[in-house]
């Protein structure tokens, strides 16, 4: 536990990092174009790999207040959306796929993380989670959807899109800043 505590807080914190940046480099790439579109892309990849020993931290700390297969099942459903978010920008930034091609998979995997999201809030609220904290979790998930919904039925600059984006960007740096300072807290690395 103490050696996944350590490892989740640094992921978190560099997964905040990568959120914020994504953040940035997605509006330079709809406002100026490339290389921005391609940095955003990284981001992404960055993000998602580093929630990755979020969700099993997460996992382990609500098994003990939650019946350990809801737990680790919001786990498995979390990482198998950030695995898949993964390849598919993967794919993008090596130019294997088009945007085009890319985006019903990358809007799909965003809107299983953001399932992911909804499941650890709710279950964090079971857990004693800070009811901020588990709001958060809960806030980013809607993001991820409704970003992704708006991608979809849109583009951009869909109502949900805008909405949705400002919702995760915000929601996801509490909830991972808070989980990376937790954890690291916990792993004796911050007091």
């Amino acid at each position: 536990m103490m050696e996944l505590a350590g490892l989740a807080g640094g992921s978190a914190l560099v997964a905040a990092a990568a959120t914020v940046l994504g953040a940035i480099f997605l509006g330079l790439f709809f406002s100026r174009g490339e290389p921005w579109g391609t940095l955003n892309d990284i981001a992404s990849i960055v993000l998602m790999l580093g929630m990755i020993p979020v969700a099993m931290f997460v996992a382990d700390v609500t098994a003990a207040s939650a019946t350990k297969g809801v737990a680790w099942t919001a786990a498995v459903v979390g990482i198998t959306g950030m695995l898949a978010a993964t390849i598919a920008q993967g794919l993008l930034v090596a130019r294997v796929r088009s945007y085009e091609a890319l985006l019903p998979w990358t809007l799909g995997a965003g809107a299983i993380v953001g399932v992911w999201y909804v499941l650890i809030g709710v279950t964090g609220f079971g857990a004693g989670f800070p009811p901020a904290l588990a709001g958060a979790g809960i806030a980013s998930g809607l993001g991820f959807i409704a970003t992704g919904y708006g991608f979809w039925r849109g583009n951009q600059r869909h109502p949900l899109s805008i909405a949705g984006g400002i919702v995760l960007l915000v929601g996801s740096t509490i909830f991972l800043v808070w989980i990376g300072i937790a954890a690291l807290a916990a792993y004796g690395l911050t007091r």
